[in-house]
């Protein structure tokens, strides 16, 4: 080697050198600047990454009967996913760990961690929330694995008030009853104001508390109904379908001076645990829903717009044409039973159809309409449930010769069973229409009241006097009349019978098909119940006195006898609005 060649090597060298040196100058440099500079933001940056942010999330809210007793709530789940294309370990092994949490088949998660072209794979839904520690200790060690938390709705106690309730869908949003009705109210929500950071941790060491301490619960409706007497009526209606053979029926009470309903009650129902596999037919609240003519049940109505008037008194008499007489059209009305000359109280208490057919022949046209409008009939009631359907009152509108006989004794219109039971319970609450409706109160999760729901009158339908009038002579139904079989030991009950035929529209009325309906109160003296029962098509088409009549007094004993025993209304502060 030249000594040319020689000192350029040496100075390559000692640059080379040099360089490194100063690197490595540099490199301490930001050393210090790292950790004595930069440290502290470094320091809560990487705390900050060891955080989860939870959204505070409200849980749906409760609903119970006016006793407190839980109608629905939500619970808890866990629904497990897996992306298998990320996961690393053997299908088999993770298969392994994943059985006994999750209580599937290791052959069928075998199968589904084997599915490589698809990045979602869900593995168990509604999981209970007690595995949420097994599942996080798993997700820890296998990257791929996660779980989702959702509120379930649970219904305790099945088929009970379901068409009351109604149900939610698979988003947790309601979709009939008061879950729909209120759904606002009880719906679960998201204050993004509010996202407490969690300590990642923390949050896998303790998942349970870090949970339960974060999400609320919406707040509670509570309601009209009484858990026991909803039962009663349930079961009567029931018992009552079968032993007639109906392919529906509807019963309702209602608390006379107020309106709030204690039950309601169709058949047939469903398990709302169990909403999807339930037949369509047996979702629909009938109390609402079902549109029927109402028969003589409707008497009432034509009775009172005379009374009121002053057109007739009770005792005004009329020939009943010996059970038999036709129209100038040739149509034929006729009574059960051969009458001759009736009172007008006893036209109602034998029910007469051929008499309250004269005794409206002196009501004019126009007053008539304004007393079935008193009533309210063709609108909605407005009770706090959806899917409340109108009625009908075609026949008032056409009013021909046909019409204006048959209208007086319910046939050519139609209403729902809630309606005439409202139009009944004004005799008992002495001419006021009052509002029906279901929710009593409202509280917080910490049980405070935000809303307490009043007593309304919807209108005055007649002059406390015409109400008493009234009063007496639906007693006479009961005591002699055609409503006999709906006595009640130790009370007096004030009712009326309707028997209706079916009617199909362009085919007229149906041979064999009618709806049974009895509605009354008690104590007549002194009103605490009303209750109207109604039955649709029952076999052999029998009379109202003996099908639904018994079914009343029977649901009408058994709740008087739990209200005595148990003070329900001693308490309550009734204030109208």
């Amino acid at each position: 080697m030249t000594p040319e060649h020689s000192r350029g090597l040496k100075t390559r060298l000692s640059l080379i050198s040099l360089m490194m040196q100063l690197l490595f100058l540099l490199l301490i440099g930001r050393l210090i600047i790292v950790q004595f500079v930069l440290g502290p933001q470094l320091r809560e940056r990487s705390t900050n990454q060891t955080k989860v942010r939870i959204k505070s999330k409200t849980k749906r809210g409760k609903i119970t009967d006016r006793n407190h007793n839980i109608l629905a709530i939500n619970r808890d789940m866990l629904d497990v996913y897996v992306d298998p294309k990320v996961i690393k370990t053997a299908p088999e092994n993770l298969a392994r760990q994943l059985a006994p949490v999750l209580s599937v088949p290791e052959e069928k998660l075998v199968k589904a961690l084997k599915r490589k072209n698809r990045r979602f794979v869900r593995l168990k839904k509604k999981l209970d929330y007690s595995q949420i520690n097994n599942i996080i200790q798993l997700e820890r060690k296998y990257y791929g694995l996660s779980h989702v938390i959702r509120g379930n709705r649970i219904y305790p106690k099945d088929q009970l008030a379901c068409h009351i309730i109604g149900s939610t869908n698979f988003m947790n949003i309601g979709i009939d009853g008061i879950e729909r009705f209120y759904d606002s109210i009880l719906a679960p929500s998201i204050d993004p104001e509010i996202e407490p950071m969690i300590d990642w941790e923390k949050y896998l060491a303790q998942p349970d508390k870090v949970y339960k301490n974060s999400p609320r619960s919406n707040d509670t409706i509570v309601l009209t109904i009484d858990e026991y007497i909803q039962n009663i009526t349930e079961s009567t209606l029931e018992q009552g379908c079968k032993r007639w053979k109906c392919p529906r029926g509807t019963a309702i009470i209602m608390r006379s001076k107020t309106g709030e309903i204690l039950a309601m009650a169709n058949y047939p129902n469903y398990n709302p645990n169990q909403y999807t596999k339930s037949p369509e037919a047996s979702k629909r609240n009938n109390a609402i829903w079902m549109e029927y003519e109402p028969g003589s049940i409707f008497k009432i109505v034509t009775a009172i717009a005379v009374l009121n008037e002053g057109i007739h008194t009770p005792d005004s008499k009329f020939h009943c044409g010996n059970g038999e007489i036709i129209l100038p059209n040739g149509h034929v009305i006729r009574d059960v039973k051969n009458n001759t000359m009736l009172t007008l109280s006893e036209i109602v208490q034998k029910s007469s159809n051929i008499g309250i057919m004269k005794v409206a022949r002196h009501l004019p046209h126009v007053k008539f309409q304004d007393y079935v409008s008193r009533f309210k009939f063709g609108q909605r009631t407005g009770i706090d449930l959806p899917y409340e359907r109108t009625g009908s009152l075609w026949g008032l509108r056409v009013w021909d010769e046909h019409l204006a006989a048959t209208v007086p004794f319910g046939q050519g219109i139609s209403v729902t069973p809630l309606q005439m039971l409202c139009a009944i319970n004004t005799i008992a609450n002495e001419g006021r229409l009052m509002r029906p409706y279901i929710m009593l109160k409202r509280l917080t999760q910490d049980n405070k009241i935000t809303l307490q729901l009043q007593p309304k009158i919807s209108g005055w339908v007649m002059s406390p006097e015409t109400a008493q009038t009234m009063k007496e002579i639906l007693v006479g139904v009961t005591e002699s009349g055609s409503g006999i079989r709906a006595r009640v030991n130790g009370y007096s009950v004030a009712g009326k019978t309707g028997t209706s035929q079916k009617a199909l529209k362009s085919v007229g009325y149906i041979r064999g098909k009618v709806v049974n309906s009895f509605a009354g109160f008690l104590p007549a003296e002194n009103p605490q119940i009303s209750i109207i029962v109604v039955l649709d098509e029952p076999a052999n088409a029998p009379l109202s006195s003996v099908s639904v009549a018994p079914m009343f007094r029977e649901i009408a004993e058994q709740t008087m006898r739990y209200l005595n025993q148990t003070k329900l209304f001693a308490q309550a502060n009734i204030r109208m609005n």
